[in-house]
């Protein structure tokens, strides 16, 4: 979901959580005996996050439909996931030049104390 803060701000775009019914739930049918003709089934659905957008006509000013951009929950719960192994990782590598640059300085002054006695 990127450019969130800057589409919030800008206040022409609101969030909104949605329960999005990817079956409906089916009631169960009996005959005239009481046997089961169609066997009840659950309601299956999911969340997801909405950004919309209000967005009107330019030349008449007349509301238009909302823009909707979905996002499931798990995907970004996933994404976030693994941006923090990646700023994990980056940090771990930038500890590590850090220290390669220490060790480096550390070196490069041994060496000039070495040449000093040495002339």
């Amino acid at each position: 979901m990127k450019n969130y803060k800057a589409m919030k701000s800008a206040k022409s775009w609101s969030v909104k959580k949605a329960k999005v019914v990817d079956q409906a739930a089916v009631s169960e049918v009996t005959d005239s005996d009481g046997k089961v003709v169609r066997a009840a089934e659950a309601e299956q659905s999911h969340e997801e996050l909405q950004l919309v957008q209000k967005r009107y006509d330019s030349n008449s000013g007349k509301a238009l439909d909302d823009s909707v951009q979905s996002y499931s929950l798990s995907s970004l719960a996933s994404d976030i996931s693994r941006i923090k192994a990646e700023i994990s990782r980056l940090q771990d590598e930038q500890a590590d030049m850090e220290q390669t640059l220490l060790l480096g300085h550390r070196l490069v002054n041994l060496l000039h104390q070495a040449e000093e006695i040495l002339l």
